[in-house]
């Protein structure tokens, strides 16, 4: 569904006349519709930033040069997965995320660095330490930040056209834009806030497939992964 059928059904339920568009001239300048102009971007953008949505998790590839600490994110990068680590094809297990930037100076001043090597980012960039080697790979996941698609297929980040549609769950951003515009006029939006919250949590545990519910002490991992992820039958 594009974004102005989704405007339109937001209009009918604010009781809101429907324009001839939203996202262009015809719209008029009235502030009613810039406003949910404004009001659907926010929406999207809310609803991409609370949880990792697989439609939108990308895989980055860094390749080592020999001499690079530092490599530019990709343009269209959000932000990492809420709990994604960074992979070398040189070490067995994840990568080390050092958080704080005086932890990070300090390994330019000392010889102890941890085993499976570090990454941190800033300026923009992700960094990692030991420098890597040339063939060297690392890769992480992280969320795009283009959310929209223009009707030629075209990823965006933002609605600029009725035509656009949303990349993730259209009744969800529906019910977002309606309880931010009940907020918007001052409105009693505890009910249509309600509804946006179990929307948005049916949504999001029904993304990314199947999860398992594991009971028992199973024996795990680094990280608390399974060491070994099998089922055992038992015998009738």
């Amino acid at each position: 569904m594009a974004i102005g059928d989704v405007l339109k059904d937001v209009c009918v339920a604010v009781g809101e006349a429907i324009p001839p568009a939203f996202f262009s001239t015809a719209a008029g300048t009235s502030r009613t519709w810039q406003q949910l102009q404004l009001l659907a971007n926010e929406g999207a953008r809310m609803i991409a930033g609370g949880f990792d949505w697989q439609v939108l998790r990308k895989v980055a590839e860094i390749s080592g040069t020999g001499t690079a600490e530092g490599f530019d994110l990709p343009a269209n990068f959000s932000r990492m997965l809420k709990k994604a680590s960074l992979w070398s094809s040189r070490y067995r297990w994840d990568m080390t995320h050092i958080v704080d930037s005086d932890d990070w100076l300090s390994f330019e001043f000392t010889t102890i660095a941890p085993l499976f090597g570090a990454w941190t980012m800033h300026g923009g960039q992700m960094h990692i330490q030991p420098v890597m080697a040339v063939g060297e790979k690392a890769k992480f996941f992280y969320i795009s930040k283009q959310i929209v698609r223009a009707s030629d297929g075209t990823p965006k980040a933002a609605f600029t056209a009725d035509e656009d549609t949303f990349l993730l769950d259209e009744r969800l951003l529906r019910l977002a834009i309606i309880a931010l515009w009940k907020q918007l006029q001052a409105q009693d939006f505890a009910a249509e806030l309600s509804d946006y919250e179990i929307a948005f949590d049916q949504a999001s545990d029904s993304d990314g497939g199947s999860k398992p519910v594991l009971s028992g002490n199973l024996p795990t991992s680094r990280n608390g992964r399974i060491t070994w992820p099998g089922t055992v039958a038992g015998q009738g």
